[in-house]
């Protein structure tokens, strides 16, 4: 009995169940969603839609940009709508379609497009003060956009410098204003100054049609320059500093103290110049003398060299590649008060700055050998710098070139180059008379040596007050007195032509200079710029003729060489 009780149970209960499941199966009646349209943003994403039908369906999209999960099924189904991100400026509409027995129904998707943009994958940037190679010296915007823009770089107020430069760029787009992603180079100037700086890149439409959504601002800030102090420890951080951004071979061992650097020579109490008080007492242990050799930089000196306060030598010799350089000399330089020598040579320079004339009032020697100067500098006269005694401008070419008539065939042309017809700067030296060492030797110098009379340019005569006494010199009383201190003159290996002056065949220092080498031997086999052959048509070959002008030279000079 209780075993037929509980079968008849078990039939009720499962009666029950399939009755529960067919009334929920009839509640739906046809086909039903919760929405028939769906807006969106550029972005994309996913929308949800609720489907209620009472047979199969199944989903379908009129574009390939929408998916629909699931895309088919019966009864109460959440469906997931996903749309991708669009690239275009305007809106794009497209249909999903439910089809099944009960008809075909159908939701609108409408996205908008992408407003006018400009947009930085980096708003914010932070630079170093400087790096030692000018060629890692710039940064670099991503930017991505659908209108044309130009640059704009707004500084901090006060700022007297524009220290980033924009690159060039170019930015295609197509006809639907797709957004286009482009990176831009900037370079960058170094900070000196002992805080940081900061500056704006604004990115602005061309056309004041094409009004952004946000604005696109770069945000550039540059950090301090090290702080360089007025002291010995100041200077030793000023001389690797300078090292670094020369980029030298060799650096000094940062572990030693500054009196044990190679190159690097430090004011002592005992110095003559500190005992008189030409320099003053501060400068003890500060640096005196540096030498900087085997370099290479595309860039003048560095900045640094300024807080070298107390220098009274400095020496920069030897950059790479000077044949390719055009290095305009910085003005940092000029602001060294004691500089008495100087020597930038080999390192690629072709000018000097206006206020080099700073240096005037001690600068005794003048080093500026191989460089890439087109002609003399103007601002070395006499009159700039009085004191000046040794000026060197020898082998400034930057290249080995035979035949002057081929001179404008090389691009950033040859070097020290100028007709002596045309150009005073050769006779301006040349009146230099307080100069005790001239060297320009190996350019390009053509035309003649100019010659002087007595009475013009300034030029006096020897007289016989000076002379008296000296029996050797007497022939050369009512003469030009030129270079009447030249200790060391060369002008060999340039490209004279005519007569070589009487002043020079009879200056009384000739012998010194020892003129076959050093004077009249002009660039082998070389052509001036009318295809003349660089000689001088009165080259002597021997000196007789200027024992008999000078008889008590004789014995001092045939006793010197057979010496020799």
């Amino acid at each position: 009995m209780l075993k037929h009780a509980k079968l008849l149970f078990v039939f009720f209960a499962t009666t029950l169940l399939f009755s529960a499941c067919n009334e929920e199966e009839g509640m739906i009646q046809g086909f039903e969603m919760d929405k028939d349209t769906i807006s969106i943003a550029a972005e994309g994403g996913t929308e949800y839609l609720r489907v209620n039908s009472a047979s199969e369906w199944v989903a379908v999209s009129s574009e390939p940009w929408i998916s629909i999960s699931p895309a088919n099924g019966i009864g109460s189904t959440v469906c997931s709508i996903v749309i991708d991100s669009t690239l275009i400026a305007g809106s794009r509409d497209a249909s999903v379609y439910f089809r099944s027995d009960l008809g075909t129904y159908t939701v609108q998707v409408c996205q908008s497009g992408f407003g006018k943009q400009i947009t930085l994958k980096e708003p914010e940037l932070t630079i170093a003060s400087s790096t030692n190679s000018v060629a890692n010296r710039y940064f670099e915007a991503t930017v991505t956009t659908n209108v044309p823009f130009t640059v704009s770089v707004e500084y901090e107020e006060g700022e007297a410098m524009e220290w980033i430069t924009p690159g060039k760029y170019d930015v295609e787009l197509d006809r639907g204003s797709r957004p286009r992603t482009t990176t831009l180079r900037f370079d960058w100037k170094i900070n000196t100054r002992f805080a940081q700086r900061t500056a704006r890149v604004h990115f602005l439409p061309q056309s004041a049609d094409d009004v952004l959504d946000f604005p696109a601002v770069l945000t550039v800030t540059q950090e301090a320059a090290p702080t360089i102090t007025d002291d010995r420890a100041g200077d030793s951080l000023a001389v690797i500093t300078i090292a670094q951004r020369l980029q030298l071979m060799s650096e000094w061992d940062v572990t030693e103290n500054m009196q044990h650097w190679d190159d690097v020579t430090l004011w002592e109490a005992t110095d003559k110049a500190i005992v008189s008080g030409e320099v003053p007492r501060e400068a003890v242990g500060r640096v005196r003398a540096a030498n900087f050799m085997m370099c290479y930089t595309k860039e003048s000196i560095p900045q640094e060299v300024r807080y070298l306060k107390y220098i009274e030598t400095l020496n920069i010799y030897s950059n790479v590649n000077t044949m390719l350089l055009s290095i305009e000399l910085g003005s940092e330089v000029c602001e060294l008060e004691y500089l008495k020598h100087l020597q930038i040579g080999a390192f690629g320079l072709v000018s000097l700055p206006d206020d080099f004339v700073k240096l005037g009032d001690k600068l005794e020697t003048l080093d500026l050998n191989s460089n890439n100067f087109t002609e003399i500098p103007a601002v070395l006269t006499k009159e700039n710098f009085p004191h000046l005694k040794s000026l060197n401008l020898l082998a400034c070419r930057r290249w080995s070139v035979y035949d002057l008539r081929k001179k404008d065939t090389y691009e950033n042309g040859i070097g020290l180059h100028f007709n002596t017809a045309d150009n005073d700067a050769l006779k301006r030296l040349l009146l230099w008379d307080t100069l005790e060492e001239l060297r320009l030797s190996n350019n390009y110098i053509e035309g003649s040596v100019p010659d002087f009379t007595v009475g013009q340019d300034g030029v006096e005569a020897w007289t016989a007050e000076e002379l008296a006494g000296n029996d050797t010199l007497q022939n050369l009383i009512g003469r030009p007195k030129i270079l009447p201190k030249m200790k060391r003159l060369t002008l060999n290996l340039n490209f004279f032509t005519g007569n070589a002056p009487d002043w020079l065949l009879y200056h009384p220092y000739l012998l010194d200079w020892y003129p076959e080498s050093l004077i009249f031997l002009q660039k082998e086999n070389g052509l001036d710029s009318k295809g003349k052959l660089a000689k001088f048509d009165n080259e002597p070959t021997d000196f007789e003729y200027y024992y008999d002008f000078f008889p008590g030279y004789r014995e001092k000079y045939e006793m010197k060489e057979e010496i020799e």
